[in-house]
Protein backbone atom coordinates (compact mmCIF):
# COMPACT_ATOMS: atom_id res chain seq x y z
CA UNK A 1 0.00 0.00 0.00
CA UNK A 2 2.85 2.09 0.93
CA UNK A 3 4.21 1.85 -2.30
CA UNK A 4 1.10 2.67 -4.10
CA UNK A 5 0.90 5.81 -2.18
CA UNK A 6 4.42 6.58 -3.01
CA UNK A 7 4.05 5.97 -6.98
CA UNK A 8 0.53 8.28 -7.24
CA UNK A 9 2.70 11.18 -4.90
CA UNK A 10 5.16 11.00 -7.35
CA UNK A 11 2.90 11.12 -10.58
CA UNK A 12 0.75 14.00 -8.64
CA UNK A 13 4.00 16.10 -7.97
CA UNK A 14 5.70 15.15 -12.36
CA UNK A 15 2.39 16.12 -13.59
CA UNK A 16 1.81 19.87 -11.74
CA UNK A 17 5.10 21.18 -13.17
CA UNK A 18 5.80 22.40 -16.53
CA UNK A 19 5.75 19.87 -19.68
CA UNK A 20 9.00 21.94 -20.73
CA UNK A 21 10.56 24.84 -19.87
CA UNK A 22 13.84 26.87 -20.63
CA UNK A 23 14.50 30.33 -18.78
CA UNK A 24 11.18 31.81 -18.22
CA UNK A 25 9.27 29.98 -20.85
CA UNK A 26 7.31 26.60 -20.10
CA UNK A 27 4.89 24.66 -22.17
CA UNK A 28 2.05 24.18 -19.65
CA UNK A 29 -1.37 22.22 -19.73
CA UNK A 30 -4.33 23.77 -19.04
CA UNK A 31 -7.99 23.15 -19.80
CA UNK A 32 -7.36 20.63 -21.84
CA UNK A 33 -4.92 22.26 -24.34
CA UNK A 34 -0.77 22.58 -24.44
CA UNK A 35 0.28 26.19 -24.39
CA UNK A 36 3.70 28.00 -24.36
CA UNK A 37 3.80 30.88 -22.03
CA UNK A 38 6.12 33.14 -20.33
CA UNK A 39 6.23 32.78 -16.90
CA UNK A 40 4.83 35.93 -14.62
CA UNK A 41 5.93 34.37 -11.24
CA UNK A 42 6.75 31.07 -9.60
CA UNK A 43 3.14 29.97 -8.33
CA UNK A 44 2.22 28.47 -11.78
CA UNK A 45 1.23 32.21 -13.34
CA UNK A 46 1.66 32.23 -16.99
CA UNK A 47 0.74 34.94 -19.84
CA UNK A 48 0.43 32.87 -23.05
CA UNK A 49 2.85 33.41 -26.18
CA UNK A 50 0.97 30.16 -27.90
CA UNK A 51 -2.04 28.73 -27.06
CA UNK A 52 -4.38 25.75 -27.98
CA UNK A 53 -2.22 22.58 -28.97
CA UNK A 54 1.56 23.20 -29.12
CA UNK A 55 3.10 19.83 -30.53
CA UNK A 56 6.72 20.80 -30.48
CA UNK A 57 9.21 23.40 -29.07
CA UNK A 58 12.68 24.46 -28.78
CA UNK A 59 15.19 27.29 -27.71
CA UNK A 60 18.22 29.09 -28.18
CA UNK A 61 19.80 31.93 -26.63
CA UNK A 62 18.30 34.26 -28.92
CA UNK A 63 14.72 32.52 -29.89
CA UNK A 64 12.06 30.09 -28.78
CA UNK A 65 10.28 28.26 -31.60
CA UNK A 66 6.80 26.60 -31.46
CA UNK A 67 4.69 24.37 -33.46
CA UNK A 68 0.78 24.08 -33.14
CA UNK A 69 -2.02 22.53 -34.55
CA UNK A 70 -5.30 24.13 -34.51
CA UNK A 71 -8.30 22.79 -32.82
CA UNK A 72 -9.95 19.91 -35.06
CA UNK A 73 -7.25 20.17 -37.20
CA UNK A 74 -3.63 18.58 -38.51
CA UNK A 75 -2.35 21.22 -40.30
CA UNK A 76 0.61 23.23 -38.46
CA UNK A 77 1.41 26.25 -37.85
CA UNK A 78 4.65 27.85 -36.36
CA UNK A 79 5.72 30.28 -34.84
CA UNK A 80 9.09 32.22 -32.92
CA UNK A 81 9.76 34.55 -30.31
CA UNK A 82 12.87 37.34 -30.19
CA UNK A 83 13.66 36.46 -26.77
CA UNK A 84 14.91 40.40 -26.45
CA UNK A 85 12.33 42.02 -27.17
CA UNK A 86 9.73 39.60 -25.02
CA UNK A 87 8.70 40.94 -21.51
CA UNK A 88 6.13 39.48 -19.42
CA UNK A 89 3.56 42.30 -20.05
CA UNK A 90 3.16 41.78 -23.58
CA UNK A 91 0.70 40.30 -24.93
CA UNK A 92 0.89 37.43 -27.35
CA UNK A 93 0.15 39.47 -30.68
CA UNK A 94 2.76 42.03 -29.54
CA UNK A 95 5.88 39.75 -29.17
CA UNK A 96 4.79 36.24 -30.77
CA UNK A 97 5.88 35.82 -34.80
CA UNK A 98 3.56 33.95 -36.71
CA UNK A 99 1.59 32.14 -37.59
CA UNK A 100 3.66 30.82 -40.57
CA UNK A 101 3.17 28.01 -42.60
CA UNK A 102 5.92 25.43 -42.72
CA UNK A 103 7.85 26.60 -46.52
CA UNK A 104 7.98 29.84 -44.23
CA UNK A 105 9.41 28.67 -41.38
CA UNK A 106 11.94 26.81 -42.71
CA UNK A 107 12.76 30.10 -44.97
CA UNK A 108 13.25 32.41 -42.00
CA UNK A 109 14.90 29.80 -39.96
CA UNK A 110 17.47 29.62 -42.15
CA UNK A 111 17.59 33.67 -42.89
CA UNK A 112 17.19 33.60 -38.83
CA UNK A 113 19.03 31.37 -37.52
CA UNK A 114 15.77 29.92 -35.31
CA UNK A 115 16.78 26.47 -33.29
CA UNK A 116 15.43 23.45 -34.45
CA UNK A 117 12.44 21.68 -31.86
CA UNK A 118 14.10 19.84 -28.96
CA UNK A 119 10.59 18.76 -27.54
CA UNK A 120 7.50 16.79 -28.92
CA UNK A 121 3.93 16.62 -27.22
Amino acid sequence: MKSVTAVLLIFILTACGPMWEDGDYEVYYIDGDINLGIKIDNSGTYHGRVDHKVVAVGASEKHIVAKQLEPGSEIASYFYIVRENDNKYLNPDEITQGPYTEIQFTELTQKLGLPGFSKEF
